[in-house]
């Protein structure tokens, strides 16, 4: 039986789901901040022979492919990209900010006008990845009102308020944005850190046919890898030139490594 597999690794957590004929016929999910490698691909065998799944059966792969965690979604990405290169699936992206507007309970949105759905998610120290999100009455699924960005806590305080607020920038800086809100403070939801199943079931099944293809999906990182951003002490440390560690990533990464490495500087 065709099937298709969604997995997300995005923020310290391994979730997969397997889904038949429009539902879902698994849905697994772990705690895995860092033996992420040593989980996926078992956890993944372990269930295709529970259900008697191989993995021909796979036609399709819908993968979250940021923004997160570096070391979550190359794991993602590079384990859709070896079914897809073994078994022919077309694979498809998915946003990690809007699964998780999508996780919002149904009985949270207003019943007569849109929802405005505001995700943060946790970057580094002072930093979020952040995106806003319309539901409209009757629809649990979200649609995005502008790309997804980098932004420090002021700023995801901005714009248009928003009735509801969460992810882990939300659980990680509550008291900073109940202070930068006051009053006016949207409804936030601290615990939803990651999307339900149900919601990364939601959003691949609303993908169009022309969000699917066959090439290995990219990766969608808003800022520069930590790696990066200390290239020069690591050179360092290595007896390398500062200057010769960039020269060898400007020729790792092509023609966009110099805007990378020049912002990380």
């Amino acid at each position: 039986m065709n099937t298709t597999l969604i997995m997300n690794a995005s923020e310290g957590r391994i979730q997969f789901v397997l889904e038949q004929e429009g539902s879902l016929a698994c849905a697994q999910e772990w705690s895995a901040p860092s033996k992420g490698t040593e989980l996926l691909t078992p956890a993944l065998a372990d269930a295709f022979q529970r259900l008697g799944i191989m993995p021909s059966d796979i036609s399709r792969i819908a993968c979250v492919a940021g923004p997160g965690s570096f070391t979550g979604l190359r794991l993602a990405l590079t384990t859709a990209a070896a079914f897809r290169r073994a078994t022919g699936a077309a694979v498809a992206p998915l946003n990690a900010l809007q699964a998780l507007a999508g996780s919002v309970p149904f009985g949270l949105l207003f019943p007569a006008r849109e929802t405005r759905i505001r995700v943060i998610t946790h970057a580094r120290r002072g930093l979020v990845h952040g995106q806003d999100f319309l539901c409209a009455p009757g629809s649990a699924l979200p649609s995005p009102v502008d790309e997804p960005a980098m932004w420090e806590i002021p700023a995801a305080c901005g714009g248009e308020r928003p009735d509801i607020m969460l992810g882990s920038g939300v659980a990680r800086n509550l008291p900073q944005l109940e202070e930068l809100f006051g009053d006016s403070a949207p409804l936030f939801l601290p615990a939803l850190t990651h999307p339900t199943a149900q919601a990364l079931l939601d959003l691949t099944l609303a993908l169009p046919d022309g969000a699917w293809g066959h090439k290995d999906l990219d990766p969608l990182y808003l800022r520069p890898c930590d790696a990066v951003d200390n290239l020069a002490s690591i050179a360092a440390k290595r007896g390398q030139a500062p200057e010769e560690a960039y020269a060898q990533l400007d020729k790792l990464l092509g023609p966009s490594a110099e805007e990378v490495v020049r912002g990380s500087r």
